[in-house]
């Protein structure tokens, strides 16, 4: 059965190899090739995820405007779901802007979470990822931003914090 789908799929490539040249196309290899490498990857990594730990995470070919690449993210997930196959993560992304909203909380560079400089969490940017994607630990978040990330969740679902 799947050899007939991918002698399909092969057809087709051979009919339009001359028009593959088109970016649109090469995205969608590449993109389809990185989902099937990560899908069949022998087994999910035993991660014993922290929540506030930051690790480089695989977001690779996402959708349109979707975070892409490599980033540092910081884990949500609590200790209690590291049997789920996957985890919640909020991405890191360069600070470049003068004014911060509601979502963002700004992370200044420090020896301690060994940034290398200061970066935005942007709640909405908030994603549920395999632990497949994630790759390697690299650094710990310091208290005061864990309650500053932690209100702005309660703020971004409209939840009263009783504090």
């Amino acid at each position: 059965m799947i050899k007939k789908h991918l002698n399909k799929i092969e057809d087709f490539l051979v009919r339009i190899i001359d028009d593959i040249n088109s970016p649109v196309i090469l995205d969608l290899l590449d993109w389809f090739y990185d989902k099937l490498e990560i899908h069949f990857k022998k087994r999910t990594p035993d991660l014993k995820l922290k929540k506030w730990d930051i690790y480089f995470v695989n977001l690779w070919r996402n959708i349109w405007s979707e975070l892409n690449k490599t980033r540092p993210c910081i884990v949500y997930s609590i200790k209690k779901a590291n049997f789920w196959e996957t985890a919640l993560v909020i991405p890191l992304k360069s600070y470049k802007w003068k004014i911060l909203n509601d979502f963002q909380v700004l992370i200044k560079q420090t020896d301690y979470n060994k940034l290398i400089k200061d970066s935005l969490v942007d709640i909405s940017w908030i994603k549920q990822v395999s632990k497949k994607r994630i790759l390697d630990k690299k650094w710990n978040l310091e208290i005061v931003y864990l309650k500053q990330i932690d209100k702005k969740i309660l703020n971004i679902f409209w939840i009263k914090n009783k504090e």
